[in-house]
């Protein structure tokens, strides 16, 4: 490391700044965004001091994005015995995602006071901040402040790369929630506007964050280190200009009305050189793939992507503050009340079993992630095949399933339907909770991820290494307890639907989201307790899980007589705004979705109960064989034991010493007779275990892999 090489650091990132601010300048004289308005004239301070503002909000975005992931996924660690404490490369860097996350904090609220001056106009004397506090944006705005300001705080504390880890993520919520601005939470197409506006952000955080803080941290790697560095941040920047690729598309087609509008419009042609720049970004990007440990090749081809990543962040400031040829705004008004309130008008078809599975309702972003969790799993499995070890192919089929039934849950009739009727939308939740997760987990993704993705062993953490932590932290440890569990997954039903929140959820694209990705994670946790072959944080009694089960299921078919007996509509204000149906009917679709729910939940819980008890069978009959093996070899020497200890009851001496062997043996085979098992006994439905590094070897077997005593669900314990 050079003082020149310093030098040169610390002047790139004004360099960048002015080139966005140009950028931005630039795209809004193109888009007319410049010119005064005519009916309320915005002032000055707005006009040129919101793109300033902006610029130094997405600058501190990418260092506190960037700089975290970099520090907690890509630097390599100290050794391999520090995991989670910070070197001092790794402490630096994190330090720089904290100096950038107290820029955005400071930024995003200083946008506050300018939104509201540019809704009251010059000289009005209100109150700037009442009056954008009283507007969605601006509570997004001070929400995303937040977030930015708590993950500063987690950098600034951080000992350790799990404190940076949670910096990170609280970045990471402030980024997503970043997508309800701009045109984006206005749109046409709710649903699609906001997904890919939200995985847009993300997909540029990633990108243009870890290029920028790698760039500015590279003078003080080693190259050994700058090369590992680069090599892992490669898959994050190819994932993320797919990302970008797909909801650049997707917000281009609901903002324009056709390919002509990339030339006849000044908004179009801020787009077209948008894309051209992301083309030469992932040009430069596959360059710099091949030259992965030249740190000169690096240094140039870095400040190339990064200057043009600079000009493409300062299209997009444009953009944001530009009006597309497509009005996004839709009045509330007559026939067009219902495209304003959902994004979309209900299907033509009526409401039934056969239009569930014949009606769809793209949602682009969803089907975008089904496909990649099907594809990455697929691909899992492909690796291990080829280095010659097992897979049962009834988990693939299991997984592939459930990524199926997440996109029609998402995409399908019911999902079409959901917004308008609650019946529909009980169909979506059942299959949110009951359906996906138990496919899901059936599949054991946290296996196969631990045995197809290779350890690392120089005291950093990749995703495997994050995903086994957080498997065997406390937190796991507490919500893994089966009645914990069973409260989660039907205490949310009651505070969910007998409170504000669903209505909530439905005026709100984010409160739907939240709904899904809540209900998703809670059917997740019911099954992987019941039904999991992922390895258990602590044994769990079979007799236990069945009596959570018929507990939690019951109480789920009653609520759904609750529903069916009750004198109130849930949500009315919503339905009553739609205006598709009278009371009556209100009240009877409300009916049905009781019905819904109480009839659907038996189905399940015949399910969870049959593969509950085949591994609870499956258990005793493999730990019966263990200890015919065991027999086997040492002659019955156990049970000779236990008829001396039987024969010493009826004498005074040796009682004393007989009754530890037999109470040893009581306990069944051992961790030595465990390991000892026939490896041709391939029943069992577990893996090797994750928890440690030897599965990157030769194939080994299940059973001797992962039984140890005291085992009596079928699940191995990763304690």
């Amino acid at each position: 490391m050079t003082s020149r090489a310093l030098r040169l650091g610390a002047a790139v990132v004004p360099i960048l700044l002015a080139l966005t601010l140009a950028s931005a300048l630039v795209g809004l004289f193109a888009t007319g965004a410049a010119a005064p308005a005519t009916l309320v004239p915005a002032s000055p301070l707005v006009t040129w001091g919101l793109p300033v503002v902006r610029a130094l909000h997405h600058l501190g975005l990418l260092l506190a994005i960037g700089a975290g992931g970099t520090a907690v996924l890509l630097q390599p660690g100290p050794s391999r015995r520090e995991v989670t404490a910070l070197d001092p490369a790794r402490r630096a860097t994190v330090r720089l995602g904290a100096v950038g996350a107290l820029l955005w904090a400071v930024a995003a609220v200083a946008q506050i006071p300018l939104s509201g001056l540019e809704a009251a106009g010059p000289g009005s004397g209100l109150n700037v901040w009442d009056i954008a506090l009283g507007t969605d944006l601006g509570k997004l705005q001070l929400s995303v402040g937040i977030f930015a300001a708590l993950s500063a705080a987690a950098y600034a504390l951080a000992r350790s790369t799990t404190l940076a880890c949670w910096g990170l993520a609280f970045g990471g919520i402030g980024v997503g929630a970043l997508g309800l601005a701009g045109h984006a939470g206005a749109s046409l197409d709710h649903t699609n506007a906001v997904n890919a506006m939200a995985l847009h952000l993300v997909a540029v955080a990633v990108w243009a964050g870890g290029l920028l803080v790698i760039g500015l941290i590279a003078p003080r790697l080693e190259d050994a280190q700058l090369a590992t560095t680069v090599r892992r941040f490669s898959p994050w920047a190819l994932a993320a200009v797919v990302a970008l690729a797909v909801s650049g598309i997707l917000s281009a087609v609901i903002r324009l009305s056709g390919w002509g509008d990339l030339l006849t419009t000044g908004y179009g042609r801020v787009v077209l050189a948008k894309a051209v720049g992301l083309l030469v970004l992932a040009g430069i990007g596959a360059v710099q793939r091949r030259r992965l440990g030249d740190r000169l090749r690096f240094r140039h081809l870095a400040a190339t992507e990064g200057i043009v990543m600079a000009l493409v962040i300062g299209a997009s400031i444009a953009l944001g503050r530009s009006a597309p040829p497509v009005p996004q705004e839709v009045p509330a008004v007559g026939d067009l009340k219902l495209l304003s309130l959902v994004g979309y008008l209900p299907p033509a078809q009526e409401f039934g079993p056969s239009t569930m599975f014949t009606v769809i309702q793209p949602d682009w972003i969803a089907l975008l992630l089904a496909a990649a969790m099907a594809a990455l799993y697929v691909t899992g499995v492909v690796r291990l095949t080829r280095r010659g070890d097992r897979w049962p192919w009834h988990r693939t089929l299991a997984f592939v399933a459930g990524c199926l039934a997440f996109a029609w849950v998402l995409s399908g009739g019911a999902a079409a339907w959901g917004r308008f009727r609650f019946d529909a939308h009980m169909v979506q939740h059942m299959a949110m909770m009951m359906i996906a997760p138990p496919l899901w987990v059936l599949g054991g993704p946290v296996t196969l991820l631990s045995r197809a993705v290779a350890p690392r062993t120089d005291g950093s953490r990749g995703i495997r290494e994050w995903v086994l932590a957080a498997l065997h932290s406390r937190y796991a440890q507490i919500i893994s307890s089966p009645p914990l569990a069973g409260l989660i997954f039907a205490g949310s039903l009651v505070i969910f639907y007998f409170s504000p929140l669903f209505e909530a959820a439905m005026y709100s694209h984010l409160g739907h989201v939240l709904m899904t990705v809540h209900f998703l994670a809670s059917g997740y946790l019911f099954a992987w307790v019941l039904i999991g072959v992922d390895p258990s944080t602590k044994p769990i009694n079979p007799i236990l899980k069945l009596i959570t089960l018929l507990v939690t299921l019951a109480f789920h078919a009653f609520f759904g007589v609750a529903m069916v007996s009750a004198t109130w509509l849930i949500a009315p204000d919503w339905y009553h705004q739609l205006g598709m149906y009278t009371e009556e009917q209100l009240t009877l679709i409300q009916v049905r979705g009781g019905t819904i729910m109480w009839a659907i939940s038996e189905v399940p819980t015949v399910g969870y109960a049959i593969i509950v008890a085949a591994m609870w069978m499956k258990s005793d009959d493999r730990r019966a064989r263990q200890y015919d093996r065991k027999a086997e070899r040492d002659g019955g020497a156990e049970l000779e034991a236990y008829n001396a200890y039987l024969a010493s009851l009826q004498g005074t001496g040796g009682a004393q010493s007989s009754v530890p062997a037999a109470a040893e043996s009581a306990h069944g085979p051992t961790d030595e007779d465990s390991a000892k098992a026939a490896p041709g006994d391939d029943e069992s439905v577990h893996d090797v275990p994750v928890h440690g590094d030897s599965v990157h070897g030769d194939s080994v077997s299940e059973e001797s892999a992962l039984e140890g005593p005291g085992r009596d669900d079928g699940r191995p314990s990763t304690t």
